[in-house]
């Protein structure tokens, strides 16, 4: 890329980050569904006008809040000493860690949480590349749980996927949303260790009952 062509991008880029980080401060106010792009236009201190040419509507700004949002404040990182962890309970600490995320977020700020039950319901964008994010990185661990010995050999985009199903209501705003308060996190480990467990091995007397 050329100098000339990137300075030329980075004010649009600091436009757009701005617009990103104003919508967020006015669906914080109003909610997702009050918010317009009068009102992010004027926490900002310029025209409607010019939000539009930076996006072409107010679903793409909240696509766009929404996903900043997955990737600034849902985004699990591991403890330091998680490299040290079977790879069992590194993936156990991810999927249950990425859960109490979803938690903080319903009952620390409402608002977003709103947002990111809008973005799953519609399946945006930013809802789809958070899911794929996530699979991408059960992935990586069931691949060094094959090359270590703890889980079976198998494809592993196919393990991923399954694993990710089998816990998505652990994960999915919309799911979590509905459920009650005291609820929420209702077996959310013997969830995650069953699934888990369905990566291991089979004993041999396990096997000798599936071949039955």
């Amino acid at each position: 890329m050329e100098i000339g062509t990137t300075v030329r991008g980075q004010p649009r880029a600091d436009h757009r980050s701005s617009i990103v980080e104003a919508g967020t401060a006015a669906c914080r106010l109003y909610g997702p569904a009050k918010t317009n792009v009068a009102d992010i236009a004027r926490l900002l201190g310029k025209s409607p006008a010019s939000v539009y040419k930076i996006f072409p509507s107010k679903a793409a700004i909240l696509d766009a809040i929404a996903g900043n949002f997955f990737e600034a404040d849902l985004r699990f990182t591991a403890s330091a000493c998680g490299e040290l962890a079977s790879v069992a309970n590194r993936l156990k600490e991810t999927a249950l860690g990425q859960h109490r995320l979803m938690l903080r977020a319903r009952h620390g700020d409402s608002q977003m949480f709103d947002l990111i039950v809008l973005a799953a319901a519609g399946s945006w964008p930013s809802f789809r590349d958070h899911l794929k994010r996530l699979q991408a990185y059960v992935g990586e661990l069931v691949c060094t749980g094959i090359a270590t010995g703890e889980f079976a050999p198998r494809n592993v985009a196919t393990a991923a996927a399954c694993f990710c199903a089998s816990i998505i209501s652990l994960w999915d705003p919309r799911i979590i949303g509905a459920l009650p308060s005291s609820r929420c996190q209702l077996s959310a480990h013997e969830l995650v260790s069953f699934a888990v467990a369905a990566l291991r091995p089979s004993s041999p007397g396990e096997e000798s009952m599936a071949a039955k």
